[in-house]
């Protein structure tokens, strides 16, 4: 099982985050994004102003994966809109986690492979399937 990738479900703020923690640990992330970008959801808040701050809004390990492909950090006290927080911090994070994002991708249910409810015998060693 170990050479199967980490499912994340959602490439919003905590999706993605979530895939960085997982690539820096060395594990393969996959973000499933039912959306057609990265921060569908955030996107449509628009102009909308945030009630935290840029230094509140950055996951640590998706900073450091960013600030790897030459992301400027902004300014820790500043408040964004929804819209400053997808183009400045998701669509560059989901565009440094390449490939490891699809987007059009509802995910439907989560099972273990080969198994249902009534069969319980070995489900703690089969893999999730998603579907």
């Amino acid at each position: 099982m170990s050479e199967l990738p980490v499912v994340v479900v959602g490439a919003g703020p905590i999706g993605l985050a979530a895939a960085a923690e997982v690539l820096e640990r060395g594990l393969e992330p996959l973000v499933l994004e039912r959306g057609p970008q990265a921060g569908a959801s955030v996107a449509q808040w628009n102009h909308v102003r945030l009630f935290s701050q840029w230094s509140e809004l950055v996951d640590p390990a998706a900073g450091r994966l960013l600030e790897a492909t030459g992301w400027e950090r902004p300014a820790a006290e500043g408040y964004p809109t929804g819209q400053e927080w997808v183009a400045r911090y998701l669509a560059p994070l989901a565009a440094a986690l390449g490939e490891r994002v699809r987007f059009g991708a509802e995910v439907v249910g989560v099972a273990r492979r080969g198994r249902d409810r009534v069969v319980d015998h070995g489900r703690d060693t089969e893999p999730l399937t998603v579907h």
